[in-house]
Order: structure tokens, then C-alpha cells, then sequence
């Protein structure tokens, strides 16, 4: 794969708005699927964008994750059909719609993605908090929430070099993500290891989009290979940090802990009527696990959704009863990896073992 790097003159949020607004022009979209920063509290929403000017608007660095965007996307394409779409993921949004691909006849021709890097995103608490004491140090951030939202981006980005400052404030599925490194969209922005107020790296998987999107008009040139090895080492020892944490959860735990597939079905049984967490599922948007005549679920449709779970923990950030899903579904994803020989995400191509 070929890196180009992109000059980012000391302000790499802008610079990625004007490239997102140079590929919406170039492709010719019809619209975006895109995170916003709304009101004056902790928010960041997916919103259909279908003004190329209000891509000044969107914040793809924000720490917060309120939503995973892939669920919304099948309603956008059946919304909008024909109509050229673009949509901007973090990795494991991403990795969420190359598993929903699996589960129903999805098409993804009229789409293009776009993902980033992700640093990590916070508690809602956590960001609203830091939101806050951001607009108390700078009062004019009252007045113009954009500025304090721009502003923790901006904090966050501070630290990409060496892979996030604060990873044991991030939600828990953030802690434990298996690859926070943006791979498998059509078009990938890199930031981990990098100094971002210079280069950030770009990777497409299909060569011909750099010469249709006329990236020379923004500066962008092949890559020097000293910045490709730092991103490299810097996601190398993210993942290696985040398989440590998830070694320490599972001694933690211990017995806690799911033994297998049966004792995930088990749980979710017991939480009655609540189904919340399968509600919030991206996986579950288009293939949702039944419960048999007995009451009982399905055991094969429990097994599909979890040997596809992307790791993004909206299902822990939502849960009423506080369960730390993130990690109970990240322990039996673990095993299921294990025996399938299946990573979910890794390729759109790669089938899906159990159905």
C-alpha cells in the first residue's frame, strides 16, 4: 500500500475539512454521512450533510462516540438510492460495516468511506466535563461552543505522536480496541504516531482515486518512509497496550467472566425484557439475534453477532444495568477469533464463518 502525505501548515483539523470538502467536489457526492458537535453539551451526532460548505462543521477527532454511524447506513442508502454518498467512520464503525455486508445483501457501490485514526474517545461525563473547564479557561468558548469543541479536538491531536496522553480515561472498548488505525476504507487519514501540526498520511486502496481526486491541488506527495515507520510503530504499540489491558481485565475478572457462547446467552436471558444493547448494535441493525419458541435465544444467531462484534461499546454505553459489555463480548470475541481463524473487519472479502 502507498502513503501520501499531506501538509498540514500547523493546523490539521482544517486541513482535513478542506480535503474532505476537495474529495465531496472532485467525486461530484450528493451527500455525507458525518459526525457533528451540536448544542452546548456533549454531543456528537451522525448528520446527512448535502452542502459541501458545511463540511467546516464536522469533527472527525471529536472524543466522543454517542452513536456508530455504519448502523445508520443502510437507512441513508435506501433514503437516498442512486444518489452518491460519502460517509466518514472510525475504524471500528468501519469495521461494523464491512461485518453488516456479511449479514444482508448490502450494497456499498454508490458509497464511498472515508475513516480515520482514532485516539480514543471519552465518557460522555468525562468530555462534558473537560467541555466545560475548556469554556471556563476561555470565555470567549462560551459564547461560540464550535471553539470549545475544536478546542478538546484540538487537545486530543496534541498527543497523537505518541498514541493518546490519557488512554485510561477512554471508554472502556477504547481501551481494549483491537486496531485503532483506519485500514479498509476506500480512502484512510492517518494520524497516530505522527506530528500532525506537519504531515498527516493518507492511504487509498485504490490508486486510481488519488489521481481522480486531484490530491496534488492540496500538497499531497508520496510519503517519506520515516513517517510510514513511525504511524507503523506507534499503532503497533497502541495494539499491544490495549491486548495488555484486556490481559489484566480477563485476570481481573477471572471467573466473572464469560466461560462461552452459552454464558453470554445466559446473561443476556436474565436481563429479562431489556434489549438495549442489541438495539444499539450495528450488527443487530441488520441481523439480530431471535429468541426460539422456548424463550431461549438462538444460539447460532448469538454466535453470528458476536463473531462480528467491532469492539465500538455502544452496547456497554448504553446498557441500564452497567454491565462492562465492552469486555465481556471483547473476552468471547477473543475465542471465537481464536477457533474461526476470523478477525471481524479485516476484509470485506473475507466471508463470514457462521452463516
Amino acid at each position: 500500500m502507498e502513503y501520501w502525505a499531506l501538509g498540514t501548515h500547523g493546523d490539521p483539523l482544517g486541513t482535513l475539512r478542506d480535503l474532505i470538502k476537495q474529495i465531496w467536489l472532485e467525486a461530484d457526492l450528493d451527500g455525507m454521512v458525518v459526525t457533528t458537535s451540536e448544542g452546548g453539551k456533549a454531543r456528537a451526532l451522525p448528520r446527512y450533510l448535502s452542502d459541501a460548505e458545511l463540511i467546516d462543521e464536522i469533527d472527525p477527532f471529536i472524543p466522543l462516540m454517542e452513536l456508530n454511524i455504519a448502523k445508520l447506513i443502510p437507512g441513508f442508502l435506501a433514503q437516498y438510492p442512486g444518489a452518491k454518498i460519502a460517509a466518514v467512520f472510525r475504524p471500528c464503525e468501519m469495521r461494523a460495516l464491512t461485518e453488516m455486508t456479511k449479514h444482508i445483501s448490502l450494497k456499498l457501490d454508490d458509497l464511498l468511506t472515508i475513516s480515520v485514526d482514532c485516539l480514543g474517545t471519552l465518557p460522555a461525563d468525562e468530555y462534558q466535563w473537560r467541555l466545560e473547564r475548556l469554556e471556563k479557561s476561555h470565555p470567549t468558548h462560551a459564547d461560540n461552543p464550535s471553539m470549545a469543541y475544536d478546542g478538546l479536538a484540538r487537545e486530543a491531536l496534541a498527543f497523537t505522536r505518541q498514541g493518546g496522553i490519557i488512554p485510561y480515561r477512554y471508554r472502556s472498548a477504547c481501551q481494549v480496541c483491537n486496531s485503532p488505525a483506519a485500514i479498509q476504507a476506500d480512502i484512510n487519514l492517518h494520524i497516530l504516531g505522527l506530528p500532525v501540526r506537519q504531515y498527516m498520511l493518507l492511504s487509498i486502496n485504490d490508486p486510481d482515486l488519488a489521481d481522480k481526486f486531484h490530491l496534488e491541488n492540496l500538497g499531497v506527495g508520496l510519503a517519506d518512509n520515516v513517517l510510514v515507520v513511525q504511524h507503523e510503530r506507534i499503532v503497533s504499540k497502541m495494539s499491544e497496550r490495549h491486548a495488555r489491558t484486556m490481559e489484566r481485565v480477563n485476570e481481573g475478572l477471572g471467573s466473572l467472566l464469560p466461560a462461552d457462547v452459552d454464558a453470554v446467552i445466559q446473561q443476556l436471558e436474565s436481563c429479562g425484557k431489556c434489549q438495549v444493547c442489541l438495539d444499539v448494535c450495528p450488527i443487530c441493525s441488520v441481523d439480530r439475534p431471535y429468541r426460539n419458541a422456548d424463550g431461549h435465544y438462538d444460539r447460532a444467531a448469538v454466535m453470528r453477532w458476536l463473531v462480528s462484534c467491532a469492539g465500538c461499546g455502544m452496547c456497554e454505553q448504553s446498557c441500564p444495568s452497567h454491565l462492562p459489555t465492552s469486555v465481556l463480548f471483547a473476552h468471547i470475541r477473543q475465542q471465537l477469533a481464536q477457533e474461526w481463524e476470523y478477525v471481524p473487519g479485516r476484509s470485506i472479502n473475507e466471508p463470514l464463518p457462521l452463516m
